[in-house]
């Protein structure tokens, strides 16, 4: 959204040896309305400190930005996953809860990617008393860059952001009910990813049957079997090689007939 439709005239940065101010400014004289005495006074939890002043005319809304990300910058290049979306939208909440526990209104709220900061797993919110507008249009709007930054390889973040972009789009939708789809989503991502690891372990495992089946399938009652096969067979034809000459003697003085005794001769030598 441009600036102007805020109401916003010009927006700076100002940076100082310790600190680091983003700084809004309005036409008009500044008042010190109820809004900004509830933000000076009490730490309002989720929204950047925020102190005012009026300057020539106009009036200066200062943001404390020190240390911290904008949202534009952060995912530049970086991608959003469903799990940082369903964080974001859980912090959203919590600070529009925040805001009404201290009578101030949500739709002063900037929504813009450039207004919205991240430090340490935080998100931190502008809430800019100068204007007003509609939050959840706003938030649609927001989950367009959403879309943008997702990592289209991941199944789950791709349905999260068109979910949160189509689902906004409705007249009165419910950032509740958004939040717990996206928590089906997360849990679906996550069976699936339970069962590609079991299926992992599978494969693994039948790797490891197949190569029980192989060793299995050397038995060594079997092969030992063979090997005293191979060891008589071994034996017996050392055995046939020792007995050779005596088979050859015995069949060239084969036994005759009981009448051709008489003629028989053996060699001392053969024997």
């Amino acid at each position: 959204m441009d600036e102007k439709e805020y109401g916003i005239e010009r927006v700076s940065i100002r940076r100082g040896l310790d600190t680091t101010f983003l700084v809004a400014e309005c036409q008009g004289d500044y008042i010190e309305d109820y809004q900004m005495r509830m933000l000076e006074e009490n730490n309002i939890g989720g929204l950047l400190c925020l102190r005012g002043h009026g300057e020539e005319g106009a009036s200066i809304y200062e943001y404390d930005i020190s240390g911290k990300t904008s949202l534009k910058t952060k995912y530049k290049e970086n991608k959003i996953d469903t799990k940082e979306m369903l964080k974001f939208i859980e912090s959203l909440l919590d600070v529009i809860r925040e805001i009404n526990a201290h009578l101030l209104c949500a739709d002063h709220l900037l929504m813009d990617p450039e207004y919205i900061f991240w430090e340490d797993g935080t998100y931190f919110f502008c809430y800019y008393p100068g204007g007003q507008w509609n939050v959840w249009e706003a938030f649609h709007r927001l989950t367009e860059s959403f879309v943008q930054w997702t990592d289209f390889r991941d199944d789950a973040s791709v349905r999260t952001s068109f979910l949160l972009h189509k689902e906004t789009m409705k007249e009165n939708y419910s950032l509740h009910k958004i939040v717990r789809q996206i928590k089906e989503i997360q849990e679906e991502a996550k069976r699936k990813w339970e069962r590609g690891t079991i299926l992992d372990g599978r494969e693994d495992q039948s790797d490891e049957r197949t190569a029980d089946r192989a060793r299995a399938g050397y038995d060594t009652a079997e092969h030992d079997w063979i090997t005293k096969q191979e060891a008589g067979s071994s034996i017996m034809r050392e055995t046939e090689n020792m007995w050779r000459p005596v088979r050859e003697f015995l069949r060239r003085h084969k036994k005759p007939a009981w009448r051709e005794w008489d003629g028989i001769f053996i060699d001392e030598e053969e024997l």
